[in-house]
């Protein structure tokens, strides 16, 4: 099977994941980078053993997001966006993005504040990332659509 993770330098998952989380810089509203650097500081608040993934991500994230003030991009996921997107070929999902997600997890709602969510976010359709999850393992992921709740 074709990994697109995979190339002749380097080989393995360690690699593939070190280079789907390389510095690729995006640009975020003003107001999702804003909440990303609020959800790393519950994340440290916390001090959790399940936070320590989501931090490392929400890190990642921010330190290759440029937070600007007009960001109109209709293929880029944001906060209040539903999001199409596969997780190791599966079938196609979609979920609403959002920041604030009560305790109870909700059918097709993707709080940013989880590992799907914080890799998601900033993504544009047809990008691929690795996802890790909360098992150590890591899943690809692809944006397949994206569509402005408004």
């Amino acid at each position: 099977m074709f990994d697109p993770f995979q190339t002749a330098q380097t080989r393995g998952p360690d690699q593939a994941v070190f280079r789907g989380l390389r510095s690729t810089p995006i640009a975020l509203p003003e107001a999702d980078h804003r909440k990303l650097q609020e959800h790393l500081d519950d994340c440290a608040a916390a001090v959790q053993p399940q936070t320590t993934l989501l931090s490392y991500v929400l890190a990642n994230k921010l330190m290759n997001a440029r937070p600007m003030a007009d960001v109109h991009c209709s293929d880029l996921a944001v906060g209040g966006s539903h999001v199409t997107y596969t997780v190791d070929g599966e079938a196609p999902q979609t979920g609403l993005l959002v920041h604030h997600a009560g305790p109870e997890p909700i059918r097709g709602v993707i709080p940013v504040a989880s590992l799907l969510g914080a890799t998601l976010i900033g993504m544009r359709v047809g990008q691929r990332a690795p996802l890790l999850c909360e098992d150590g393992s890591i899943s690809k992921l692809i944006v397949s659509g994206v569509k402005l709740a408004i």
